[in-house]
């Protein structure tokens, strides 16, 4: 045989033996697929974030499907209208947020720590409120300069459960202080 006879059959064999086994090689693809997205309430996300359940819970209500803290008058679900004067409150099992996605998550909360101060008068009117995960402490980190705490390696099916503690003092602090402030909660693969 001859060399170039011995080349074109080779180069045939190597060209038939692409066509069966295919290269995968393309130059472009035009497809339509199927995408389906909803929106859900706090409860229902892939971070849930509702108000625990049970008693506690009733301190966090959910408004237009979003929780809030509401620890005033305004509360329908508990017959109080606020914390106590020269006491520390603490409420445990305040609310909750799962992971209810596919993979592990770390949480994050900012801020954590809040604080309204009135100087008008002596001794000076003070509310300090203090979110705080329940968890042991090494299970997740507090961040002072920001005032947040991050809650690594929350698996599917994990949920961390809140727990809220406030002071208030003097007894002239009724009306002379409050807090309406927001939280951000973040869930970061």
């Amino acid at each position: 045989m001859d060399r170039r006879t011995f080349v074109l059959s080779a180069g045939a064999v190597a060209a038939g033996g692409g066509l069966v086994l295919g290269t995968g090689a393309f130059d472009s693809v035009q497809a339509e697929r199927d995408v389906t997205v909803a929106v859900a309430d706090d409860p229902d996300g892939y971070l849930s974030i509702r108000p625990y359940n049970g008693p506690n819970g009733n301190y966090a209500t959910l408004t237009d499907g979003e929780l809030a803290i509401d620890l005033t008058d305004g509360n329908g679900n508990v017959a109080g209208e606020g914390i106590n004067t020269n006491a520390i409150t603490g409420i445990a099992n305040l609310f909750t947020l799962e992971n209810q996605g596919t993979q592990t998550v770390d949480l994050g909360v900012t801020p954590v720590a809040f604080l309204d101060v009135d100087f008008g008068g002596f001794p000076p009117a003070v509310l300090g409120v203090l979110l705080v995960p329940q968890l042991s402490w090494g299970d997740w980190q507090f961040d002072p300069v920001d005032q947040s705490i991050t809650i690594p390696d929350i698996g599917p099916g994990d949920a961390v459960h809140f727990t809220l503690a406030a002071i208030a003092f003097p007894d002239g602090a009724i009306d002379d202080v409050e807090i309406d402030d927001e939280l951000e909660i973040t869930a970061e693969a």
